[in-house]
């Protein structure tokens, strides 16, 4: 029989990289090296993003990946363009970006989220941004006009 060895990431590695920049991914098939050992597969992604302060997603839609976010601290609104429609999600909730829908997000200061893509790889399409969109991500508060 073959040995197969556990693969691990650390935990203080995570976090000290999260604390230089917003996102580190644990797993995927990643272009780009992380700066710790992540582990390497195929078919899905498994990270971590970090906000410090209010931050807002530039508006976008995934192709072909399904993306599963859970909120581990903090709070996060999302706005999916075709519903029309805000979410707000805080601590142990979760949802699911289907492909094609179209979305903008914005977390505050101290939220953490951990997020599943499947199958992986890089899918991100951009949204033109608009003045409603640069608005609605500048103020936890407002609301998300018609872009």
């Amino acid at each position: 029989m073959a040995t197969i060895i556990m693969k691990t990431v650390n935990g203080q590695q995570v976090r000290d990289t999260l604390s230089k920049q917003i996102r580190v991914y644990l797993c995927g098939d990643l272009a780009e090296p992380e700066a710790f050992e992540s582990v390497k597969t195929d078919g899905l992604e498994i990270g971590v993003s970090h906000y410090d302060v209010n931050t807002a997603e530039k508006a976008h839609f995934h192709k072909w990946n399904h993306e599963y976010n859970i909120i581990r601290k903090g709070a996060v609104k999302v706005y999916v363009f075709n519903e029309h429609k805000e979410y707000e999600f805080h601590q142990d909730d979760m949802y699911v970006i289907e492909p094609g829908m179209e979305y903008v997000t914005k977390a505050i200061a101290g939220t953490e989220v951990l997020f599943v893509k499947s199958p992986g790889g890089n899918d991100k399409e951009l949204l033109p941004t608009t003045d409603a969109i640069l608005s609605w991500g500048k103020d936890w508060n407002s609301l998300m006009e018609e872009r």
